[in-house]
């Protein structure tokens, strides 16, 4: 190793964020989280101690099957030292090394209830609301025969063709004709 070099047992963010398939934005969110201060060798390029990268890979774990960072807890992670023997960062005895049994629901998300029912009622108004763009685009003639037959029939029953003069005129005329007669 010469003086210029990091130490041994590190690794370099560019080959962690490559391990990881992380892009830098994710990384320094992630060394953010956990207060993380990289350390710089003699040449002064950023390096992490093993440590810190077990850290953040832990994190990314926790990111993958919970979808965030919240919730994590570092001070679970199991790390290795240097004489390759398990040690933990868990302060509690060796009999709690075990998951102890929750109840199913103790760490959902008290929104997802709301979430589920929000999802449910777009799915519910989805077909409605297909509909109606699908009406707002027909014409008559994208009408089948016996919905064009009503359509016809209700313009005919809104706009009649005799109009009331017509009708009046009509009216009037049987009126002197049956007055005519009575006096004939």
């Amino acid at each position: 190793m010469t003086q210029n070099s990091a130490p041994t047992n590190c690794i370099r963010p560019e080959a962690l964020m490559e391990e990881l398939g992380i892009k830098k934005d994710a990384y320094y969110k992630d060394l953010n989280y956990l207060d993380i201060k990289p350390e710089k060798d003699s040449e002064g390029k950023v390096y992490l101690t093993n440590e810190q990268a077990e850290q953040i890979r832990a994190l990314r774990n926790h990111v993958s099957e919970k979808g965030r960072r919240n919730g994590f807890d570092s001070s679970s992670i199991v790390k290795v030292d240097d004489s390759n023997e398990i040690v933990s960062n868990n302060n509690q005895t060796e009999e709690d090394i075990y998951v102890k049994p929750e109840e199913p629901t103790a760490n959902i998300n008290s929104n997802l209830v709301r979430d589920a029912e929000e999802l449910a009622a777009r799915g519910m108004a989805m077909n409605d609301l297909i509909k109606i763009q699908l009406a707002s685009q027909m014409s008559f003639e994208d009408l089948s025969p016996d919905l064009q037959e009503k359509v016809t029939i209700a313009r005919e029953v809104a706009n009649p063709k005799f109009t009331p003069a017509d009708i009046a005129q009509q009216l009037l005329a049987q009126h002197r004709s049956q007055k005519a007669q009575g006096q004939g």
